[in-house]
């Protein structure tokens, strides 16, 4: 790591009292030693950097906690604390080595010879002391301005509040809670009281014991490059960047990028630790000032998203990383509850997060750093050209109401579990009315049969289709031909010999033959007698059948079927109806649900619209907040509520026929709301053709494109808010729309200063932007917001560092190919050699620091 160079808060306690003040007292149980002792220790305990010793009238008695203070590391404003002619309590500080026999002597300068008790009155007004303390180099403040002895509580002394002279105030507590008879001119709108420049309000205690220094109000931060008294007498010329109450102090972590380290490639051995404040990166063209940003970009792999850029990016990598080359950046997260990680990129690999034990961890950047957000050059004006990127940087001003949302996500649940149900029985029901859609006919054809009397003759057909069976049975068991026996032979030159055998062959042989003859008379006769009578009874069989079927010749599509088949149709003919008539009765039953979950429906689209009422009465509230106190009238933000139509117009274009020109109506439809608009759909294509501007034909396509699923759907579409950014221009507030390009980026750049516990990274802020702007807008939301947030921009611009009063600036420059840092080019807006080099990098350098001096008296 780094040495570190930025300008950082100190911990000051600027009223500390030495032992004899608490003695004095008699609250003071311990030694002289002791008490130096433990004060030193709180010290160390509560990271006090600064002691401002203000004895009430004496000096001698504070050296022996000097001396301990100062040797082990604390340092010390040695000094005193008067009460003028007026009885207004001031301390007095003076620097480092200023010694006890100076102090005494301007003690008595300022008609305070000889204090034996230490609350005596000088001589001198409180101005005049005022001359005499700045004249010896030191500085003062008014006690305890809302308490006895104060400026304030002594009343009638509106003339030494209003002298340029009173620089500092001490305040027992924050600003909001003093008391409130005072809290009019504390925030300078008291007419008698009013300020061209408003003190710096700091909090000190009056430490007569060891423990008072634990006590919030007992210190103040003050912001310096250098602990040394002459940088903390300068940062009361610029308090409102330079001073911070602790109560003040953000509570939880700020996330920064505290340190960047790069190896190998164009800036190879650049090691930057980075304020939590204002960065300034500046140098001449090529120096490195937009590799800066774009290595912690790609560190973080937050890469451009529009594809030109992107191409350009990569380019850049190649040409400033490169092979083996690598990128580690250290971060504080406010997300993880200011946990550190280290992020390693090397080129062309995955960025690799570590913890603070060198483990490698499975949290992403997003995990991290949720709402960090980098620019490149030019691209906020992408952010100007997409409203979802407007959406998102807005968003985040406003505070999220759990409950709502919560309440919001339960509504929408129970509206999508509608249509799944609804989904499903409309299904069933399409699927079971396809099953029934005969059932009419059928219905009409069964009482063709039983008006014809068919019901009688069923008992006779059924006996002639049994009849029929039978003869069928038989006619398969009756063989169709014989199966001869062989006699049995012997060859010619076997012939048996055998007189006894022989006579048994052939009478074997004659019986075969006589079996083998009967065979034949069986089968002949047998087949002759199964012909005569199935010949009998089919003459019988289609005496019926003509009977039957004359009978029943009202009934189409019968004539050839014969009486068995009518019954084969008669009896699928009431399986056919016997099946359907539950189905029928399912039908109607699911008729009636589908009827009950749209009643249902109605009650839950009413809920949806009475989140969304909610929501805007918050989103209202928060606004007129946001718009009065945040945005300062440079910028006004307006809302309309749920009208980013990308969606619903996609999936209108995706019904054939339906184009982008076809839509227009209803993209420019002011106040669109998406369950009107599914209602309009269902009264069919007048009503969306005369609402929506939409042709007829138009309005017949969407009307028929649209299923009462697709209707559904639209209706639990969530419609992003569209926001709408305005700046005040020649006296009124003007839209996007209306604005030049400068104007636009003026307007979007004042809100990325704002609300976001993660940094804000730009390359060239001031692009398009005017130095008035600059100077009058910009700068001042940079001083307001950076004690909240960390930003780090590359810049052309002299007034951002000087006028932003940035913690660190880094002036870059090229030697023999390779980008550095320029020597002595590190460091706080206040060092003389960062200094030297703003004003010869910058456009306006020299301009903007006597500007500086003349608007801060630096």
């Amino acid at each position: 790591m780094s040495e570190k160079y930025f300008a950082s808060f100190y911990k000051c306690a600027l009223q500390v009292n030495p032992y004899c003040y608490a003695e004095y007292r008699g609250e003071n149980p311990m030694s002289e030693e002791d008490y130096n002792a433990a004060i030193l220790e709180k010290c160390r305990e509560n990271h006090i950097d600064v002691v401002g010793l203000a004895n009430h009238g004496n000096v001698d008695d504070s050296e022996k906690l000097r001396k301990k203070l100062g040797d082990n590391g604390v340092v010390v404003f040695p000094g005193f604390e008067i009460m003028s002619a007026e009885k207004i309590h001031m301390v007095c500080l003076f620097p480092e080595t200023c010694t006890a026999s100076e102090l005494n002597r301007y003690l008595g300068s300022m008609g305070l010879g000889m204090a034996i008790n230490g609350n005596e009155t000088s001589t001198k007004t409180c101005l005049d002391i005022a001359d005499m303390v700045e004249k010896a180099g030191g500085f003062w403040y008014a006690a305890h301005i809302t308490g006895d002895n104060g400026i304030l509580k002594l009343g009638k002394l509106n003339t030494v509040w209003q002298s340029e002279k009173l620089v500092a105030a001490q305040i027992p507590d924050s600003k909001e809670n003093v008391d409130s008879n005072y809290k009019n001119i504390i925030s300078n709108k008291d007419p008698q009281y009013k300020r061209e420049k408003l003190p710096a309000y700091i909090n000190a205690c009056d430490i007569d014991k060891p423990e008072d220094l634990d006590k919030e109000s007992a210190t103040t931060l003050i912001k310096m490059s250098e602990l040394t008294f002459a940088n903390f007498v300068i940062a009361f010329k610029d308090p409102d960047s330079r001073i911070r109450l602790n109560s003040e102090l953000e509570k939880g972590y700020q996330s920064s990028i505290c340190a960047l380290n790069v190896f190998g490639g164009y800036l190879d051995g650049l090691t930057i630790e980075f304020s939590d404040n204002l960065n300034a990166v500046i140098g001449g063209r090529g120096t490195g000032k937009s590799t800066i940003i774009n290595l912690i970009r790609y560190a973080l792999d937050l890469l451009p998203k529009d594809k030109i850029r992107r191409k350009e990016f990569d380019e850049m990598l190649e040409n400033n990383l490169g092979t083996s080359a690598r990128v580690e950046l250290s971060i504080r997260s406010n997300s993880r509850f200011g946990e550190s990680f280290k992020v390693i990129r090397r080129y062309k690999a995955n960025p690799t997060i570590e913890d603070m034990n060198g483990k490698v961890s499975n949290l992403s950047v997003k995990d991290i750093l949720p709402g960090i957000e980098i620019y490149g050059q030019n691209e906020i004006m992408d952010v100007v050209r997409s409203p979802e990127q407007i959406t998102q940087i807005v968003r985040r001003l406003f505070q999220k109401e759990t409950t709502l949302e919560q309440k919001i996500e339960e509504t929408y649940t129970a509206l999508q579990k509608n249509s799944k149900e609804l989904d499903t029985l409309e299904e069933q029901s399409a699927s079971e009315e396809q099953e029934t859609a005969d059932l009419p006919a059928l219905k009409e054809r069964l009482e063709y049969y039983k008006s014809a009397g068919l019901d009688g003759k069923l008992s006779l057909i059924t006996q002639l289709t049994n009849e029929k069976s039978e003869f069928e049975a038989v006619s398969r068991k009756l063989p169709r031909q014989i199966q001869k026996l062989s006699e049995v032979n012997f060859p010619v030159d076997g012939q048996l010999k055998n007189t006894v055998l022989v006579d048994f062959i052939t009478a074997y042989n004659k019986r075969i033959e006589e079996i083998n003859k009967l065979q034949e008379d069986l089968l002949s006769w047998s087949t002759d007698q199964f012909n005569q009578i199935r010949s009998a009874w089919e003459s019988t069989l289609n005496e019926k059948d003509d009977e039957i079927r004359n009978s029943l010749s009202m009934i189409s599509g019968i004539q050839d079927k014969t009486g068995a088949e009518i019954v084969e149709d008669y009896t699928a003919l009431l399986k056919k109806i016997n099946g359907a008539e539950p189905i029928q009765h399912q039908i109607e039953q699911r008729k009636k649900e589908v009827a009950r979950l749209k009643q249902e429906r109605k009650t839950l689209v009413e809920a949806c619209q009475k989140c969304w009422d909610e929501y805007a009465a918050s989103v209202n509230k928060q606004l007129k907040k946001l718009n009065k106190k945040k945005l300062n009238g440079v910028v006004e933000i307006d809302v309309r509520y749920r009208q980013q139509k990308d969606s619903l117009l996609q999936r209108l274009k995706a019904i054939d026929g339906v184009g982008e020109k076809a839509v227009t109506g209803i993209a420019q439809y002011d106040g669109l709301d998406v369950f009107v608009f599914a209602e309009d759909v269902r009264s069919g294509a007048d009503t969306i053709k005369s609402k929506y501007s939409l042709t007829a034909g138009m309005a017949e396509k969407i009307v028929q494109g649209l299923t009462e699923k697709d209707l559904r759907e639209i209706e639990e579409m969530r419609l992003e808010d569209l926001f709408v950014i305005k700046l005040f221009v020649n006296g009124r507030f003007k839209e996007m729309g209306n604005l030049s390009k400068g104007q636009q980026c003026t307007a979007i750049l004042h809100i990325l200063l704002l609300e976001n516990k993660d940094s804000l990274i730009v390359d060239q802020p001031e692009d398009n932007l005017d130095n008035s702007f600059i100077t009058d807008t910009l700068v001042t939301a940079i001083r307001d917001n950076k004690i909240h947030r960390q930003y780090i921009f590359a810049t052309h611009n002299a007034n951002i560092p000087v006028f932003g009063d940035a913690e660190l600036i880094v002036a870059m420059d090229e030697t023999e190919g390779h980008g550095h840092i320029c020597e002595g080019g590190i460091g706080s807006v206040d060092s003389q050699m960062v200094k030297e080099h703003v004003v010869r990098i910058l456009e306006g350098g020299e301009a903007a620091f006597k500007m500086r001096e003349e608007k801060y008296g630096l």
